[in-house]
């Protein structure tokens, strides 16, 4: 997984006047830069995702808007995150040496077996 980049102040400035002073999530909100922490850089295609930090992969968003993006990615965060770490089940699978056991069997145990009886002309 690519590590996050900082933006330097001319890209800062640079995704202001692209994105016109609005929060880049789309929800059209005036960013506010007068109270510190309220404006976030953000990456459009996430870097768990296989995103770049290319200035065309960011955007500036309000804080509200970017806990809430960053709240929907914490499930597949977790999951790259696990595959990076190989504690996945196979993994865990492979080291123990235990194998997958399927859970449906057919027929089920104890039951009778079905008999086919010949069809009769009439």
């Amino acid at each position: 997984m690519t590590k996050r980049k900082a933006l330097t102040r001319r890209e800062f400035g640079l995704l202001i006047i692209q994105q016109d002073g609005k929060c880049g999530c789309g929800c059209g909100k005036k960013l506010d830069f007068t109270k510190p922490r309220r404006v976030v850089d953000e990456h459009l295609v996430p870097l768990f995702s296989l995103g770049s930090n290319d200035l065309s992969n960011r955007a500036l968003w309000d804080a509200d808007c970017s806990k809430a993006k960053t709240s929907g990615e914490s499930g597949g965060r977790a999951k790259v995150r696990r595959f990076e770490q190989n504690k996945t089940q196979a993994e865990k699978r492979k080291r123990n040496g235990s194998k997958l056991q399927s859970r449906n069997q057919w027929p089920p145990k104890g039951s009778r077996k079905i008999q086919s009886r010949p069809m009769r002309m009439k």
